[in-house]
């Protein structure tokens, strides 16, 4: 019942955020994969805030990573499809353990998606979207067991919307819990912008918070 509560209430949520603050960027939420040794790969499916993501991440090497991100936000009307905002995005990333069970990672990458063209206007239908680009760079500290993964994020995102571009703080907490390969996946962060609303064309969320499932395959060989 508690799950159901909060799946009734995110889109809830989302909708007054977009409809009071005339949002462009809803920043998606942390891959912080901690990755153990070559082999290793997961996937994350999670819903909240940010809509629906889908995280990917893959070892190359025993300290070496790349990930793949994905985001669907769907805001509706009466039923309705109103606004969407979509975001893809490909990262590269290094490991270095500091402790038999803690792990020092920071990714970087770049992403693109769209989102509606001029959502200031109250009568926009969402119709004409345009392109949001997004360069962003993730620090983070980790420590990990059987059952527990669990980061202090810090990342950095530059957003450009409409050829104007911000940047952002975003500190955040990461924790998947369960055992081996199936576990419970959450996230919760925020997202400061460097510069006041009223040096922006275009404003965003400052919540980041999700919740779902992660699923890790491949070699493990701390487990």
């Amino acid at each position: 019942m508690r799950y159901s509560f909060i799946y009734r209430l995110t889109p809830i949520v989302v909708g007054i955020i977009l409809a009071s603050c005339h949002v462009l960027y809803v920043p998606n939420n942390f891959n912080s994969p901690l990755l153990r040794n070559k082999g290793d790969g997961q996937v994350n499916l999670a819903y909240g805030v940010s809509g629906f993501d889908i995280q990917t991440a893959y070892a190359i090497t025993n300290r070496i990573g790349v990930m793949a991100n994905g985001q669907l936000l769907l805001s509706t009307s009466y039923d309705t499809i109103k606004e969407q905002r979509s975001l893809v995005e490909l990262g590269l990333g290094f490991t270095e353990r500091y402790s038999d069970k803690g792990m020092f990672e920071i990714f970087g990458g770049i992403g693109t998606g769209i989102v509606p063209a001029d959502f200031k206007n109250s009568t926009y239908e969402g119709k004409e979207t345009t392109q949001l680009t997004r360069i962003f760079v993730q620090p983070s500290l980790g420590f990990y067991n059987d059952w527990l993964d669990m980061s202090i994020i810090s990342r950095l995102s530059a957003v450009t919307i409409a050829h104007e571009t911000n940047w952002f703080y975003e500190p955040g907490f990461m924790a998947k819990v369960g055992y081996k390969h199936f576990r419970f996946y959450t996230c919760m962060g925020l997202s400061i912008p460097f510069n006041k609303a009223t040096h922006r064309n275009w404003n965003n969320n400052p919540l980041i918070f999700s919740a779902g499932i992660h699923i890790n395959f491949g070699k493990r060989l701390d487990e």
